[in-house]
């Protein structure tokens, strides 16, 4: 993302560019869940579908091995965790990678204590750099209300998670933890996005198979716009698209029967808290960057910083 800001703490000053970030998406799930489908009519417009499914395919087992090789070491969650903290500090420094990679293992820690409430196998955590993390569920939940329960622990712990560094940093006085929890909110809001793999995705899809083309329309836009550059979130956006194509086109290979047949009192309730958590985090992000310097104000500290002491 283009967009940035410094951050500067109690004994450091030090300027730090807001990294876009994908969330947390649990790639092995995905890859595990993929049913063989029918070839598409030969018509033009499902043959560009296909295409654009294939494509992402191909892109997706590149992962698998990624994660393959990632699991085959003794300390795959350790050593990925440490390797993304070193591959953020090149870009922004020590303390915000730190607080970065602390707030991807909480998002993800929430996901992977669900899965283990429901009584649900998982994989070891596997960070990826500029990516985010994975937890691999091992077996299908029993239905899409399970899979949204799932999607909804990592964006809640995620935002209790956001939530501290922004009491810490009222705390402390510290605009490095103001930064970090509004990148905590962050990533936890884009992750509520309806779309795919998102965890927005997940839960929606439990509401409606139409939230997948509302999740369209909002990525298409953000695409159109310029608001995200990163190449990452267009694989994403055909990869929803062509999820939500085979959820109309092919109901029956996309899910076993009966999956997204939920009682109407747990729609209500992934409903209500799907807005409810879209909105608190709209209402933090608000709150907390009331509190946060403005970018030019910190650079102006830091270049007075930088003339002092050199």
């Amino acid at each position: 993302m283009k967009s940035g800001y410094s951050a500067s703490s109690s004994t450091t000053s030090l300027r730090i560019t807001r990294p876009f970030f994908l969330g947390s998406t649990h790639f092995a799930a995905i890859r595990i869940y993929s049913s063989s489908r029918p070839p598409p009519p030969k018509n033009r417009f499902t043959t560009v579908l296909g295409t654009i499914g294939a494509g992402g395919l191909v892109l997706w087992g590149k992962g698998k091995y990624i994660l393959g090789a990632l699991k085959l070491t003794k300390f795959a969650s350790l050593g990925s965790m440490l390797l993304t903290v070193g591959a953020y500090t090149a870009f922004y420094g020590l303390p915000y990678a730190v607080g970065m990679t602390s707030l991807i293992l909480i998002h993800e820690s929430g996901h992977a204590l669900t899965m283990k409430k429901l009584g649900i196998p998982f994989s070891p955590m596997v960070f990826i750099p500029f990516m985010g993390a994975a937890v691999a569920m091992r077996k299908r939940p029993k239905d899409a209300y399970e899979e949204a329960l799932v999607a909804f622990g990592g964006p809640v712990l995620g935002s209790v998670g956001a939530l501290a560094f922004a009491g810490a940093a009222h705390a402390m006085d510290s605009h490095l933890m103001f930064a970090l929890a509004d990148f905590g909110f962050m990533i936890n809001l884009f992750n509520m996005i309806p779309l795919g793999m998102m965890d927005g995705g997940r839960i929606c899809g439990a509401i409606s198979p139409y939230a997948g083309l509302v999740g369209m329309g909002l990525g298409g836009t953000m695409a159109y716009q310029g608001m995200i550059h990163n190449p990452i979130f267009y694989l994403i956006l055909l990869g929803g698209g062509y999820e939500t194509f085979m959820r109309f086109y092919d109901p029956l290979g996309h899910s076993p029967p009966n999956y997204y047949r939920i009682t109407n009192g747990q729609r209500a309730a992934i409903t209500g808290g799907y807005f409810a958590l879209v909105g608190a985090l709209f209402a933090a992000m608000e709150w907390n960057r009331q509190y946060m310097v403005p970018p030019e104000q910190l650079q102006r500290t830091h270049a007075t910083y930088s003339r002092r002491y050199d």
